[in-house]
């Protein structure tokens, strides 16, 4: 499948799985629950999602943009004036053609992949991923290069072997961070209590990666 068919599946998914496990079920991110997570997918595509093409346009180049967390909970706030079968209903319409933009396409495949992600782990179920995940892996890295120990060099490779992104100079004190591509996304995103991925390199690095929880 391509990259979009896959980021209208993952979201349809996503929008099933809320429906199913209804407006007060623990989404797995923060306090949110089920309701929040759809009103914060919902305020995110507001007016074609042109905000969100911004700021995730600026992530794609390794620029950290940090929404405020109150600037995101007033967003959630405003949705809610809307009940949960509205936003649903909201989320099932087409993704907004912005969002489907080659340069942002691999970000927004990772929000709704991991948002669905966190959704399923909170309430016992399976999520697999589709082959297109591994794409959203290069830019996350850059986007958390900053908030990696000062120097760091690593290359990340899925695991078969193929590297897929790597920062700092690559040389034989690079540490290497090997996984599935799912895997590799979840650490990429803070969510190293479920991301099974094998730190390689000189110990005193691969100590300090260890302290890595970029959350996002």
């Amino acid at each position: 499948m391509t990259l979009a068919g896959d980021i209208e599946a993952e979201r349809a998914a996503l929008t099933t799985s809320l429906s199913a496990v209804g407006a007060s079920a623990h989404a797995g991110c923060g306090w949110w629950t089920a309701r929040d997570l759809a009103a914060h997918l919902a305020a995110e595509e507001r007016l074609g999602g042109v905000s969100t093409f911004i700021a995730r346009s600026l992530v794609a180049r390794g620029i950290a943009v940090p929404a405020p967390p109150r600037l995101v909970e007033f967003a959630i706030r405003r949705e809610h004036r809307y009940g949960f079968t509205e936003l649903i209903d909201r989320l099932r319409r087409p993704v907004p053609r912005l969002l489907l933009r080659s340069p942002v396409a691999p970000l927004t495949l990772f929000e709704y992949w991991t948002h669905h992600d966190d959704l399923a782990a909170a309430n016992g179920a399976d999520h697999p991923a589709p082959a297109t995940l591994r794409r959203a892996i290069a830019p996350l890295l850059r986007y958390q290069h900053t908030k990696l120990p000062a120097g760091a060099a690593m290359r990340v490779s899925t695991d078969d072997g193929h590297v897929v992104s790597s920062v700092g100079p690559q040389t034989d004190q690079a540490v290497q961070v090997q996984g599935t591509p799912a895997n590799l996304v979840r650490w990429l995103a803070g969510r190293q209590t479920r991301a099974d991925v094998e730190l390689t390199g000189p110990a005193a690095l691969v100590q300090e990666l260890r302290t890595f929880t970029g959350n996002i």
